[in-house]
């Protein structure tokens, strides 16, 4: 693991920029395609860590694959991280650009596992009632877990908000052995 250190400087001067230039949704839009692909392909992280590729042949490479996708700033900061063989940390400190970003903007990010995907139509509606009952704005991301049953869980920060049908079924088997024991109610 990356100290903080490391990386956190380049994460706030992104930041700094990003903000400066009013362009902090541009550029976290941007820059999670950048960590989202390193991140999907091991072999491209493995190329950019590998201390004995030349900076200059690192930097032609991930010119090549983002140029039309991303700003020419985006492609800089991932530059200056190459320049200064810092490659191991540009992940992390791509999450630190996007944690300050979402903070600056009042984001908070839900992970909602559920069963099935939602459709868009549900997604629309779960949002905007966790946007009320947080007075945030909410970046939901979904994770699919069958062994929910049905129902969702979602999680806003240390919040967790179980909705599943599997605790709904414990619930209602700890109430009813729960009524057993009061009842005296034996199994013979």
């Amino acid at each position: 693991m990356i100290p903080e250190v490391v990386y956190s400087k380049y994460s706030q001067a992104m930041f700094d920029i990003a903000k400066e230039q009013g362009k902090l949704d541009i550029f976290g839009t941007e820059l999670k395609a950048v960590r989202d692909a390193m991140q999907e392909n091991p072999d491209l992280q493995k190329f950019i860590c590998h201390p004995l590729i030349q900076p200059g042949v690192k930097k032609d490479t991930l010119q090549k694959i983002f140029a039309g996708d991303v700003e020419p700033l985006v492609l800089q900061f991932l530059y200056v991280m190459i320049d200064r063989r810092r490659e191991a940390a540009i992940v992390p400190a791509i999450d630190g650009f996007i944690d300050l970003a979402r903070a600056a903007q009042n984001i908070e990010v839900a992970k909602v596992r559920v069963v099935k995907a939602l459709t868009v139509a549900e997604e629309e509606k779960l949002v905007a009632g966790l946007e009320k009952m947080t007075g945030k704005k909410i970046e939901p991301l979904y994770y699919i877990d069958p062994s929910l049953i049905g129902g969702m869980v979602i999680q806003i920060g240390d919040k967790l908000i179980d909705g599943s049908l599997r605790r709904q079924l414990r619930d209602m088997q700890h109430k009813l052995l729960q009524a057993d024991v009061t009842n005296g109610v034996t199994d013979e």
